[in-house]
């Protein structure tokens, strides 16, 4: 064996080379350790595997701990396990309580990529490193692609565990679903642990002594991803003694805030980018999040983890006024709303919600049943949550579809909040993003309680205290909204949403990204704020389409799997299968056509096809309603005239 540069991959020829990479992660010196700047020259004066080197490989390699011949030359990489299954086997993920049954034969790859980031064994901080898993189809299956697939929260997993096999649920393998779905369908398919090893918990943000991690935070936004897409090609060529044909990458929620910060920073890792539901502008949108408690703390007396906030039946109160919205916005009668920024319902402007008696202005509330009426104040904490958060808990009642939208922002509002139709009983009733409060502020004592969220859990030696985001007010909210735009150098600039997509256009890569009109995690108007900066820079939308095109996918929730959402759903989930979805591998799709992998193939027919995709027609689960989406900024429109529940019914206008 012996290593060769290859003049089709980036290799760096100089120390100055090499400190650039560490100027584009947007990182000061003290947030590298000494060996991840000495990764960093290696790679610049050795051609290490991490950044393009050709491994020349027997053809066939076997699947067994021969493949870390592949980084021999990388000192910081370390094969963990590498384990064959076989078509037919049971594989159980990180993700879901069932088990994938895989399509094909394939190879599953363990790595470890050091230096990670010391300390004590039991603190969330400490790292033995970045985790990878690449799961390599037998040679006869391999399509000649990867395609690696993001994380979701903040990721974690048993990547670097050699005995979490998939054997059993308690060994779950660190990857989500869809990944080994992907390697039976042809692809080689790589995921990481974004380089902290606890499964959606955000304890690793903050050091023992409750400062900002700001090593692993590196890891997490940027550095785990140039890993997983250099040594999944490394392996990739390795294995089967060949370089791709074409590579992509695939992800969703945090997937896709990972396939942007690539496609902004590093576009010539991948041909092509599927980016569904990006988690970009994080501290944005995350402080957006958190609004309606400080709205109900301040306006109504309580917040979700007080008792009033069931005492008042407050959960099912903006429940009855979401469902209204529908109702009254809902022109085609499908459950959801086609285009929700166009629905300007007010619930102080309806008298079957207010109390009886209540006043406003010329509406004067019919509403007896005392459980579920709502007063003024109610009203308007209502119509304050689907404004969004604002500089002083203000908001304007006539706001226009344009800033519903994310095309422009309004008087004193700081981001957009979520559609109506989205499932807003549940984002009152949970303590949402407050850990990220807390590491804005720098101040681990702002995390959730288990007791009040037991999904976030931050664990930390410095201090026991929790809860103290009950201390936030309008004034401090919107201080914590400008101090995470002032933080993102420290952060790792985890926001990811650069306008400026110049190289990714010369090289002529390709870009699909796509969220959900229904979003209950991730508001839609950040992915439309997004397009609309992009285009104001590079020249409109004719010109940023010939490279980006985006989708908005009505009554869609969020959801890596596909989730419809339809208002009426609490009480018969069945409703919930009449939304068109987008067809996708996963739990439901284990063995997906082309056909049924819908947006996937859109772009890979105009990645190596040249054929830019245009509408796509989406049908629902239970096949009772399909009409197109379209590529934004059209809308899907019904005529008016035929069946709402038929694509034939629809246009893109």
């Amino acid at each position: 064996m012996h290593v060769t540069l290859s003049k089709m991959d980036h290799v760096f020829v100089d120390l100055k080379q090499a400190e650039n990479i560490e100027n584009q992660m947007s990182m000061n010196k003290t947030s590298l350790t000494a060996l991840t700047i000495g990764m960093l020259a290696c790679f610049a004066m050795t051609g290490c595997q991490s950044l393009g080197a050709h491994v020349e490989s027997p053809v066939n390699m076997a699947c067994n701990e021969s493949l870390g011949t592949a980084f021999a030359a990388d000192p910081l990489t370390k094969l963990v396990s590498a384990k064959e299954y076989k078509k037919g086997d049971q594989v159980f993920v990180s993700d879901s309580g069932a088990p994938v049954t895989l399509a094909a034969d394939m190879c599953l790859v363990k790595l470890r990529v050091g230096p990670g980031n010391p300390g004590p064994a039991d603190a969330r901080s400490t790292s033995d490193g970045i985790g990878i898993e690449v799961w390599l189809p037998s040679p006869k299956n391999w399509n000649s692609r990867i395609r690696n697939y993001g994380g979701g929260g903040f990721v974690g997993g048993n990547h670097i565990y050699p005995d979490s096999d998939g054997s059993t649920l308690q060994k779950a393998v660190g990857s989500k679903f869809p990944a080994p779905v992907i390697a039976g369908m042809g692809y080689a398919s790589a995921t990481t642990d974004a380089g902290q090893r606890w499964s959606q918990n955000g304890s690793f943000i903050f050091l023992p002594d409750g400062k900002i991690n700001k090593v692993l935070l590196a890891d997490f936004s940027e550095r785990s991803l140039i890993e997983q897409a250099y040594k999944s090609k490394t392996l990739v060529e390795y294995f089967y003694g060949k370089k791709p044909a074409f590579t992509y990458f695939d992800g969703h929620s945090t997937g896709g805030r990972q396939g942007w910060k690539i496609a902004q920073e590093h576009p010539e890792l991948y041909d092509g980018y599927l980016l569904a539901a990006p988690a970009i502008s994080q501290t944005k949108f995350s402080t957006n999040a958190f609004y309606p408690q400080v709205v109900m703390k301040a306006d109504l007396g309580f917040t979700s983890a007080d008792p009033l906030f069931a005492a008042r039946h407050f959960k099912q109160k903006v429940a009855l006024a979401n469902q209204r919205a529908v109702e009254v916005c809902d022109k085609e009668k499908l459950g959801f709303l086609l285009d929700p920024s166009s629905c300007d319902y007010n619930p102080a402007n309806d008298a079957s919600l207010l109390c009886a008696g209540v006043e406003n202005k010329n509406v004067v509330g019919t509403n007896k049943a005392v459980d579920v009426c709502l007063n003024h104040a109610e009203a308007n904490a209502i119509h304050k949550f689907w404004y969004g958060i604002s500089s002083d808990g203000s908001y304007d009642p006539q706001q226009t579809a344009a800033s519903r939208s994310g095309q422009k922002l309004g008087d004193k509002q700081l981001w957009w909040s979520y559609p109506r139709g989205a499932n807003w009983a549940a984002l009152v009733s949970e303590v949402t993003d407050a850990e990220r409060m807390a590491l804005i502020l720098q101040d681990v004592r702002y995390a959730p309680s288990k007791q009040v969220n037991p999904k976030v859990d931050i664990q930390n030696s410095a201090t026991q205290e929790r809860d103290k985001w009950r201390e936030i007010d309008y004034k401090t909210l919107a201080q914590v909204y400008a101090k995470g735009i002032e933080l993102q150098p420290d952060l790792a600039n985890i926001n990811t949403d650069k306008a400026d997509l110049s190289k990714l256009k010369a090289l002529g890569r390709k870009v699909i990204t796509y969220t959900g009109l229904a979003e209950d995690a991730i508001p839609p108007a950040t992915s439309v704020n997004h397009y609309e900066r992009i285009a104001a820079s590079m020249g409109g939308v004719d010109s940023v389409n010939q490279f980006l095109r985006l989708y908005l996918v009505p009554g869609k929730a969020h959801s890596s799997q596909g989730r419809g959402y339809v208002v009426g759903s609490a009480t018969n989930p069945a409703q919930n299968n009449t939304v068109p979805l987008p067809k996708l591998p996963g739990v439901g799709n284990q063995s997906p056509t082309e056909q049924q992998d819908q947006m996937f193939t859109a772009l890979r027919d105009w990645v190596e096809k040249k054929a830019a995709p245009e509408s796509i027609v989406l049908s629902s689960r239970d096949n009772t309603v399909s009409y197109p989406i379209c590529v934004y900024p059209k809308k899907t429109t019904w005529n008016g005239v035929g069946s709402s529940r038929t694509a034939e019914n629809y246009a893109c206008q």
